[in-house]
């Protein structure tokens, strides 16, 4: 058996991998499509990076327009000109929110990259000494981070 037929065979294998590959995504796509509130939430999702990514364009003022106070305009309900109407500064508040979604993600981006690792690095070791007081002592500290309500820790911090 000469080098060609091996390289075939592997060429045919990596195909048929290939061909396994887009059949699992498809099947998964199938699946998720079928979820109303999935796509739902994913379309939530996009929409929202979609609305931050294009901030600069979509804001009726630029970010460092919020720099300037201008009193005349302070306390100012929602009008055309503002549409959500205007701080004690008089800078537009739909303008700040916008780029302010910008801030939030980043910090989402921030928290995520270090939330996640740590928690699947908890989880792994967790499941390695299960039945031992190591495991004991994860699950205890999760169950504490889980008893927390956020929005009180928070209420409470500001």
């Amino acid at each position: 058996m000469g080098m060609g037929a091996v390289i075939g065979e592997q060429g045919q294998y990596l195909e048929l991998e290939k061909k396994v590959k887009r059949e699992n995504l498809r099947r998964v796509w199938f699946r998720f499509k079928k979820s109303k509130l999935s796509v739902i939430g994913l379309s939530l999702i996009c929409l929202l990076i979609l609305f931050v990514a294009l901030a600069e364009y979509i804001a009726p003022y630029p970010e460092h327009a919020g720099l300037y106070i201008n009193f005349r305009d302070a306390y100012k309900p929602p009008s055309i000109e503002h549409l959500f109407g205007t701080d004690m500064y008089g800078r537009d508040v739909l303008s700040r929110v916008i780029f302010g979604f910008r801030y939030a993600f980043l910090l989402i981006g921030i928290v995520l990259s270090l939330v996640v690792p740590s928690g699947v690095v908890l989880g792994l070791i967790a499941g390695y000494y299960k039945g031992t007081v190591i495991e004991a002592i994860i699950i205890r500290l999760s169950d504490i981070f889980i008893s927390i309500p956020y929005l009180v820790l928070a209420l409470a911090i500001a």
